[in-house]
């Protein structure tokens, strides 16, 4: 009841701003829509990755190249040899354990199904990646592969923003953290100020 994700839903034009205006880069845009957001550059790893983020009866490879059948095509035929090429990169470069690039999402584990997603919006080149509690219902070993990601990501220079009910997972991997409480934002939390105490502050309503 926060309103994180629905903040982030509104910035990625899923739902409609009432109030507020989104910058990237200092510049003003209006984003009315997802397809807006991607042209954007902007990413979105949903919470509930079984009815937002995958179709769990497609492949993974067709899972992978949702968001990115012009990379797969030429002049709008699509290119068996371009989608092979890429989500077998992307099953390497992830680790997402399967045996082939061609069985059904839903037979995956809850932390290959969430790299599935992942790299789903890695093909996009995002230069910003929303991630909505990107390891909830994963193992603790396909947290630190998630994790590493990130990381990764983070220092090719993506910008990532990340919503997490977990303090540990939120304190080790933030620069910055930024609170909300009942729809409204409490206070903001720098990483030499980051402890769970102050984060809990916030979040239970006190003030600046």
């Amino acid at each position: 009841g926060a309103g994180r994700t629905e903040v982030a839903q509104a910035i990625f034009g899923y739902r409609k701003l009432s109030t507020g205006e989104v910058f990237i880069d200092n510049k003003k845009v209006a984003i009315n829509s997802p397809i807006e957001a991607m042209k954007h550059k902007i990413g979105f790893v949903t919470e509930d990755r079984k009815t937002q983020g995958l179709v769990l009866d497609f492949s993974i490879k067709e899972n992978i190249m949702l968001a990115n059948l012009e990379k797969g095509s030429k002049t709008g035929v699509i290119v068996p040899k371009l989608e092979n090429d890429m989500v077998a990169d992307y099953i390497e470069q992830l680790r997402i354990r399967c045996a082939s690039a061609d069985i059904a999402a839903k037979s995956l584990s809850g932390g290959n199904q969430q790299k599935v997603v992942i790299a789903k919006w890695l093909g996009t080149n995002p230069e910003i990646l929303i991630l909505d509690e990107p390891t909830r219902g994963v193992d603790i070993g396909a947290k630190k592969e998630i994790y590493q990601i990130m990381n990764n990501l983070a220092e090719a220079g993506v910008s990532i923003l990340m919503i997490s009910s977990e303090l540990p997972e939120v304190i080790g991997m933030s620069d910055r953290v930024l609170v909300m409480r009942e729809g409204q934002l409490t206070g903001m939390v720098t990483k030499e100020q980051m402890t769970q105490e102050n984060i809990m502050h916030y979040a239970t309503g006190g003030e600046e």
